[in-house]
């Protein structure tokens, strides 16, 4: 009886380790370069506010997860080539051709960043809408999909990443950026006291704090994936983690996250 309570008890564990093994990861691709909220690390490895709360959901959910970060228009095509299965970002309508949304992971509101020594600066601070940027030259990181939708007709200067932009209205070469007040600001302090030949520059620059628009960030889950029936249960997964502040926690450890790179909009 010991014998066969034994053998009976290994082809438990072994069918459960076969099971395990066979679990297919959620391949989830995203920025290299988005701190607080995801980056990546001195250690070459994702870090972040969105790894923090895809990892813990994923845990609950039981599903394996696989990270990969890249720059972010890299990171876009790979998903969107059907390399991967998802990202976090904003949901455009150009992106609801492809892929299906999550409810909102993350909250954020938009805001304009200018020199103040800029010329213009009084009917820059005056802006209060989208339509009002339209007089205005505007710097905007390569791969942001809602600049494409929203700004239309807007004079744009295209470049590959936060800190060139910044760098731009410094040199009063742009009149504005626009960002998440989140990472924006995060990123202006850390490069004010980085001491580098731009510091001083940083300095001069202010936020508009009229919000120009709340964006919601998603889990954006390609149509074609295998993935698609797990939106209902990671919405769940969500709530339970903003009930029971699990994410509260994540935001409030993020704010003293090491800021390793330069953001891009989403």
């Amino acid at each position: 009886m010991k014998i066969v309570t034994c053998l009976l008890l290994m082809l438990v564990l072994m069918c459960n380790s076969a099971y395990a093994a066979e679990k297919k990861p959620f391949h989830w691709v995203d920025d290299a370069d988005y701190p607080p909220l995801i980056y990546r690390g001195t250690n070459g490895k994702p870090k972040g506010i969105f790894y923090e709360i895809m990892t813990e959901a994923f845990h609950r959910l039981d599903i394996p997860l696989k990270v990969e970060v890249y720059p972010w228009a890299r990171a876009q095509k790979i998903v969107t080539d059907g390399k991967a299965d998802g990202m976090i970002t904003v949901l455009t309508d150009s992106r609801k051709k492809i892929f299906l949304g999550s409810d909102p992971i993350l909250l954020v509101s938009e805001h304009i960043f200018v020199n103040k020594n800029n010329h213009r600066i009084k009917e820059i601070m005056a802006i209060r809408s989208l339509k009002a940027i339209l007089p205005f030259k505007v710097v905007e990181t390569i791969g942001s999909g809602w600049t494409d939708e929203e700004l239309n007709g807007a004079h744009i200067i295209w470049v590959p990443r936060m800190d060139n932009a910044f760098n731009m209205l410094i040199k009063n070469r742009a009149d504005i950026f626009i960002a998440n007040g989140f990472t924006g600001a995060a990123f202006i302090k850390k490069k004010t006291r980085e001491g580098s030949s731009y510091s001083e520059g940083y300095k001069n620059i202010i936020t508009n704090p009229y919000p120009l628009r709340t964006i919601a960030f998603r889990l954006l889950i390609r149509k074609d994936s295998s993935f698609t029936n797990i939106i209902d249960r990671f919405n769940e997964t969500i709530h339970r983690m903003q009930m029971d502040k699990t994410i509260q926690h994540i935001l409030e450890g993020g704010r003293q996250l090491p800021l390793d790179g330069a953001q891009n909009q989403r």
